[in-house]
């Protein structure tokens, strides 16, 4: 009402921006005026009454108000379908049916309500605590008050209701057996939210979330999704249409896997308000989209490692899967060392295998022959799935850097002159960049995974593209993680938020002024995040995760700890970062679910880890130990067996000695094989007894790898000028940083 009575010019501007807390009063002041000599209950024109005494507005204002809360009463009621089927159930069976209620609106008004969401309330007598009985429940004088009028006996009545006391004490106390009826309340996560009642929006929002649970399933995915799902997600999808139909886009291509949900809510306001949009899904995914060209591949490759897998890379089976190359393929590229399973690679061996690999041109021609077949058959399928006719279409996605999209727009590139135009719920950041975005949220929200696990898509991870028997292009799939989806009850989280985006699309059609409100984005992910109910923690806690599209196996984004876990995380993980060995996505949600005796036990290890009885009982496991799951790998490993070295400083001899198993690394002996010792200062070092020989001499031998061993970055960049000029392959010379 408050909202309603913005525009009206005859009211005071005080009571329109306070009406919500001046309505509240004047029943409060009005009960206490009438509510006296055996009178329980108002009326509206006696609260409305309370307007005229103490604002002074005029008795028509007063009629005004009372018949637009008469009618806003009627324009947001609707029905409970189990109440009104029990109902019906009842007059079938010849039961004799009356309604009750306590309120200060008049029976005719409450008939309206009735008869608009059913016309099986028409004949049903209707006893209103605000009518001439001026009798109430409460009290329990208007259930003698219906006995006497009905003719009853309170042993032949049953009778139904929510409030614990007006409905069920106060009945049975009578004799009347009563049942209490369990109201659909709101989720925690909206009682969390829903701090000030004074916001329709808010309102309407919580009302549309109820109403479709109320409408729905009763899972807890299907609830969830209505509270949850759909309110999150409808303000961007309501916003992306609209803002297609002004740019005159009208051709709408939904990525997989998180356009799923999207499209269903888009589908859904599509059909109710006729926007002149198509829509369509896409198959693709970072895996399947990002190959780069054959021209600057080393480049891409690059920016696709910094964009998405550095800190994703433990191991050779990690790294194959990055480069779409099997494990046993890469492993011939590489030194044997860092092959072995037990070798946990961290994000400075990574990025020298990197380096390493894409030094070499035999490697290089591999990736390449592998990335062309991949990229012909992505062509083929954007070619047989987007409509490029002209250039009124865009792709929705949901959230991310851009680098997917601009990999994709490279790809169309091949055969579409125009921009490409996107979609995105956020994005990371703002850069110069060959597509268009169109961003709705541009808060940055460091967990923003969870807004991904909002979208999960009932079918498995697009890997790839193959072509049919009759020439089509279809999306190949993992089958590692769309069952796990199904089973978590996803399909029934997507119901639900399309159900509340058809009730809320609705609502708000029929109230123009109200759009979907930005507000809940940021405090309902914190809440799934930081403090989520139980419910809430164990459906996103055991979300299926896999989200590169290079994961084997099943993971869970948050999943419980067992006492093992935390011992082996907390104390047992010596030097390495505790998420190395941990099975989820997400550590300190895992970390949520533990119980206070786990949460005991994490304080005393992560106490005891950095004491000197921690240090010294990890040393004593590790050498009697061996069955140790890994090691971390270093610089070394990253060594083939045939090399040879250049310096023979400080920093050279020690190489030296530990690359040939002189001297351990870390507890390990290496054994690689030097064929050469390089410096400039070669016939110093022969007369001290040291194998060194002249730089020229790089050019008569056979080596895998020429380690330049200095310790300054502009010492071995002038070293390596040097080893260049004289013939030595770029791809064989390496500086590792000491």
């Amino acid at each position: 009402m408050q909202r309603r009575l913005g525009n009206d010019s005859q009211l005071d501007e005080f009571i329109k921006a306070n009406f919500y807390e001046l309505r509240i009063g004047a029943e409060q002041v009005a009960r206490n005026t009438y509510c006296k000599d055996g009178i329980e209950d108002v009326t509206l024109e006696q609260i409305y009454g309370v307007f005229v005494q103490t604002y002074k507005i005029s008795q028509k204002q007063a009629v005004f108000l009372q018949n637009l809360e008469r009618q806003t009463e009627v324009d947001y009621v609707y029905g409970i379908p189990r109440n009104i089927a029990r109902v019906k159930g009842l007059i079938a069976d010849r039961q004799r049916v009356i309604l009750i209620s306590d309120m200060y609106l008049d029976g005719d008004t409450i008939r309206r309500m009735l008869v608009k969401v059913d016309p099986v309330f028409e004949g049903i007598p209707l006893y209103v605590s605000s009518n001439e009985e001026k009798k109430n429940k409460y009290s329990g004088n208007l259930f003698r008050a219906v006995k006497e009028k009905e003719h009853l006996e309170y042993r032949e009545w049953v009778h139904t209701g929510d409030n614990i006391h007006s409905d069920y004490n106060v009945p049975k106390s009578l004799g009347i057996s009563s049942e209490r009826y369990a109201a659909d309340g709101l989720l925690e996560i909206e009682k969390h939210y829903f701090k000030n009642e004074n916001d329709a929006g808010t309102q309407l929002m919580l009302g549309a979330a109820k109403l479709a649970r109320l409408y729905g399933e009763k899972s807890e995915e299907y609830r969830l999704g209505c509270g949850i799902g759909g309110p999150v997600l409808y303000p961007y999808v309501e916003w992306l249409l609209a803002d297609s139909v002004k740019r005159g886009i009208n051709r709408l291509y939904f990525v997989a896997r998180d356009g799923y949900l999207l499209k269903e809510i888009a589908d859904e306001l599509v059909r109710q308000n006729d926007f002149p949009v198509s829509t369509r899904y896409i198959y693709g995914s970072r895996k399947a989209w990002r190959i780069p060209d054959s021209e600057g591949l080393q480049d891409e490759i690059r920016e696709i490692y910094e964009g998405a897998y550095k800190d994703r890379i433990f191991g050779l089976s990690d790294m194959a899967d990055f480069f779409q190359m099997g494990e046993e393929e890469l492993s011939g590229f590489l030194p044997p060392n860092l092959c072995k399973k037990q070798v946990m690679w961290n994000i400075s061996v990574t990025t020298i295998v990197l380096n390493y690999l894409l030094r070499r041109p035999d490697f290089l021609k591999r990736l390449s022959q592998i990335y062309e077949r991949k990229r012909k058959l992505l062509i083929d399928y954007l070619r047989q799935e987007i409509d490029i006719h002209d250039d009124k279409f865009a792709f929705v996605d949901l959230a991310g850097t851009g680098l997917t999209q601009e990999c994709l727009a490279k790809v169309l590139g091949q055969f579409y002159e125009g921009k490409v135009k996107n979609y995105f719920f956020r994005l990371d950041q703002i850069k110069e960049a060959i597509c268009d975005y169109y961003v709705f949220y541009p808060n940055f929200v460091p967990y923003y995974v969870l807004l991904e696990m909002l979208c999960r898509a009932p079918h498995e991870q697009t890997v790839g593209y193959e072509e049919t028997e009759d020439g089509r292009i279809i999306p190949v799939f993992t089958e590692v993680d769309g069952l796990a989806i199904v089973k978590h009850g996803v399909p029934e989280f997507i119901r639900g938020a399309r159900r509340f985006a058809g009730i809320y699309e609705e609502v708000l059609t029929k109230n123009p002024g109200f759009s979907g409100s930005v507000s809940c984005i940021l405090p309902y992910l914190n809440y799934i995040y930081h403090s989520p109910d139980p419910t809430v923690l164990d459906y996103f806690g055991d979300m299926p995760d896999m989200l590169t599209g290079r994961e084997k196996q099943v993971s869970r984004y948050g999943p419980k700890l067992s006492d093992k876990d935390i011992k082996n995380l907390f104390w047992y993980r010596g030097d390495q970062v505790p998420e190395y060995g941990y099975k989820g996505a997400s550590l300190p949600y895992s970390l949520l679910r533990c119980t206070e005796k786990q949460k005991r036990k994490i304080e005393r290890y992560q106490w005891l880890y950095g004491s000197l009885y921690g240090r010294v009982y990890r040393y004593i496991r590790k050498a009697v130990s061996s069955k140790l799951d890994y090691r971390a790998a270093s610089v070394y490993d990253c060594i083939p067996n045939c090399i040879a070295i250049y310096g023979a400083g400080k920093v050279g001899q020690r190489f030296y000695r530990q690359i040939t198993g002189r001297e351990k690394v870390n507890g390990i002996r290496y054994s690689s094989d030097v064929v050469l010792w390089l410096d400039r200062n070669y016939e110093m070092y022969q007369r001290e007894g040291m194998p060194v020989c002249a730089p020229a001499e790089a050019m008569k031998q056979e080596y895998a790898m020429l380690v330049i061993a200095v310790a300054q970055k502009s010492v071995a960049d002038s070293i390596e000028k040097s080893l260049l000029e004289i013939g030595v392959e770029r791809h064989k010379i390496f500086w590792l940083r000491q």
